[in-house]
């Protein structure tokens, strides 16, 4: 697997794909009914959608294999949150790790949680952290099966930490 930060014309593919599956995580999540969640997406997900997050510390990178030619996924690493305190700057959150849906179900997910780990281990941060909805059970075993802790739970969904260093 191979991470490359994305051109201006993939991080444009990849927010307006974002937008959609935000959209559908928010309603399968029951926080917002199907028909408001595109709107309720698009006013969340504002920043990304008007490129503001990538001169404040957003990396963005599309996912390659050199066994599949087309792009096989997307990750999303924010600056840590303000409520991680003095570990804030050795820390990271992984927004979003996106397969793309014609190459799931194939160990993908896996190899592309790998390869961020390791890219942002080479980074020097220690502390990965990742929100992930109660339903999106797929999501939760493969977190589980990298060591990912649970941190808090709230009413639909919970946070987790990985250790990375």
């Amino acid at each position: 697997m191979h991470l490359t930060p994305v051109t201006d014309a993939q991080y444009a593919e990849f927010s307006k794909r974002h937008l959609v599956d935000y959209a559908e995580q928010l309603t399968l999540a029951g926080e917002v009914p199907k028909a408001e969640s595109l709107a309720v997406a698009r006013k969340r997900l504002h920043g990304l959608l008007a490129d503001e997050l990538r001169i404040n510390g957003h990396q963005f990178y599309v996912a390659r294999s050199r066994i599949l030619k087309p792009t096989i996924g997307w990750v999303w690493v924010s600056p840590a949150p303000a409520f991680l305190g003095r570990k804030r700057g050795s820390s990271r959150w992984l927004s979003q790790l996106t397969v793309d849906r014609a190459v799931r179900g194939h160990g993908w997910s896996r190899a592309l949680l790998e390869a961020t780990e390791q890219h942002l281990i080479e980074l020097g941060v220690e502390q990965l952290w990742v929100r992930v909805f109660d339903w999106n059970t797929a999501a939760r075993a493969l977190y589980d099966e990298h060591g990912y802790e649970l941190v808090e739970r709230f009413g639909k969904d919970s946070h987790l930490r990985k250790q990375l260093a």
